[in-house]
């Protein structure tokens, strides 16, 4: 809207547009003389490069060479031809070194800054259909510059959100200090089927590159980077900061959603596949991620990223229960889950079944399918002693001085604290601990008809028994938090965080602008952004005289 000065003269507001690398030009047409000016509102050339990491499987990866399927998730038709994808495909394609990240997915074309330098900025490595609205709010909200006196950072001068640390409303000062810089929002999608140390090394090399790119090509002043995680993406972040030393060149780290050591729901989805939550989207859901057994296993087996999801060491012993009786029997015993469940081998209740690793293994002499299996095990058991748990050791207690974090916890979104196998019908046992001796064969004859025990129930036999049986089920969840992760592992970052909060938000959409707890969410990552974007008082070269 056109002001008036003392002068009588009308000013007119040029907003910035972006050409195809993101920098701003300004749109004037000429007309006839009159009493009129111009003024363009203006752009910062000092930059705070804000990098989404996005969580397991929010990636999208294609096959080395793009001969074959791809993981795209541009939106729900791209997401659903996964449902018709089995367990052979699945283990096809699924795999570390067989996919890439595929820079090609979907991004706005309706916005501000162009989809060209969107793609530059990597929004089209990562699910659109996850990520989309976080990336355009954030955009909007970061670089809301022609908005400095009204916008959501003014806001929140004022509107407590309820968080138990660093609760603080932000001040006049330091939104005043954030509008002189430009945010621009980039995102970083990396190969979730491998180690998350290689993805830790995957952002790296982008904090270095856009630092460089900001400097070097676009001829701004920028220093260092502000990461915004989601789920797993969190852990990748922490072990680039604390482990491989990029502390020194990010600001700060907000982390959403963060399974911080663990979730025991990676386990029950490799035992029995994803849960559902009894809605058709849900089932949907479910079908997509694996819906059985033998999905997951053909795929996490091989996969290191997803099992550096489990439970670490840090999230303490008994978690994984079996009940029968009266009775129960509550594993890990001795702070070792990697030996105790992940490595286990030839009991029902183990991780892994082998029977499971490989459905594309055709062999049929015996013998050599027999040894195919061994040395599959054998890899898979490397997987779980040298990366998992070397990985999880590393970045126990390991967070950025500057971490900010908001985890899902209601009793609306119940996640798997712990696992049980719950005894159905069975003879009574003494001690309940002999059931864990027990076998469970992948596939069972009764009456005639094929049992395939590769969901939520296992019919366990005592082992040289052909009469000791009984039937085992999976509980539902039985802990608050967002649904995947239980607030038992959301909470572990709190005494190293400057801000916390606890929000009733779904894990997925943790970060979706529509949803009434996740808009509270994406308001604490605003705020936590500002605050973190303070610390350029501390640069000389980032900071100006005037605000000094």
């Amino acid at each position: 809207m056109a002001e008036t000065l003392e002068r009588n003269e009308t000013v007119r507001r040029i907003e910035p547009e972006f050409d195809g690398r993101g920098r701003p030009v300004w749109h004037s047409q000429l007309t006839p003389p009159d009493e009129s000016c111009a003024q363009c509102v203006m752009v910062p050339d000092r930059v705070i490069p804000v990098i989404f990491v996005p969580g397991v499987m929010g990636s999208n990866l294609k096959p080395k060479g793009d001969d074959g399927p791809r993981w795209r998730m541009d939106g729900a038709l791209s997401a659903l031809a996964w449902i018709f994808r089995g367990p052979k495909t699945r283990k096809k394609f699924l795999q570390p070194g067989v996919m890439e990240v595929d820079q090609d997915g979907k991004v706005p074309k309706d916005m501000a800054v162009p989809a060209e330098e969107l793609r530059r900025r990597g929004w089209g490595e990562i699910s659109a259909m996850s990520y989309s609205g976080a990336l355009r709010w954030l955009e909007e909200h970061l670089n809301d510059f022609s908005r400095a006196r009204e916008g959501l950072r003014v806001r929140l001068m004022q509107e407590a959100l309820g968080a138990e640390v660093g609760e603080a409303c932000l001040t006049h000062e330091e939104v005043r200090l954030s509008y002189r810089y430009r945010f621009p929002v980039h995102a970083c999608g990396y190969n979730w089927l491998a180690d998350n140390v290689d993805s830790a090394h995957t952002l790296g090399a982008r904090i270095d590159e856009i630092i460089a790119r900001y400097n070097q090509t676009d001829r701004m002043r920028c220093e260092k980077v502000i990461l915004v995680t989601h789920s797993m993406g969190g852990l990748v972040a922490r072990y680039c900061s604390e482990v491989l030393g990029y502390r020194d060149r990010i600001l700060g780290i907000v982390h959403g959603v963060m399974p911080a050591i663990g979730a025991a729901a990676v386990y029950r989805r490799m035992k029995a596949g994803t849960e559902t939550n009894g809605s058709l989207a849900g089932w949907a859901a479910a079908q997509v991620i694996g819906a059985n057994a033998e999905e997951m296993t053909a795929v996490l087996s091989t996969a290191p990223g997803p099992l550096q999801l489990l439970p670490s060491a840090e999230y303490g012993d008994g978690w994984l229960k079996i009940r029968g009786d009266g009775q129960e029997v509550a594993l890990p015993r001795s702070g070792n889950p990697y030996q105790e469940i992940y490595a286990a081998r030839g009991v029902w209740w183990a991780l892994c079944d082998p029977a499971l690793m490989n459905p594309v293994n055709e062999e049929r002499d015996p013998v050599k399918r027999a040894q195919q299996v061994e040395d599959e095990w054998r890899g898979y058991e490397r997987l779980i002693l040298e990366r998992v748990r070397v990985f999880h050791r590393r970045i126990a207690h390991r967070y950025h001085a500057q971490t900010y974090a908001f985890i899902g916890d209601s009793n609306r979104h119940k996640a798997y604290g712990s696992v049980a196998w719950v005894m159905q019908a069975g003879p009574p046992v003494e001690p309940v601990d002999r059931w864990l001796e027990g076998d469970a064969p992948p596939d069972q004859l009764d009456n005639g008809i094929v049992l395939h025990q590769k969901k939520d129930r296992r019919s366990v036999r005592l082992n040289g028994s052909t009469v000791d049986q009984a039937e085992f089920v999976i509980s539902p969840p039985d802990a608050p938090g967002d649904g995947t992760v239980p607030s038992h592992s959301g909470l572990a970052p709190k005494p190293h965080c400057q801000g916390f909060m606890r929000v009733e938000v779904e894990h997925e959409p943790a970060f979706n602008p529509k949803g009434e707890g996740s808009a509270k969410a994406l308001l604490f990552t605003l705020r936590a952004i500002v605050r973190i974007a303070q610390r350029v008082r501390e640069s000389q070269f980032m900071m100006y005289e005037d605000l000094g």
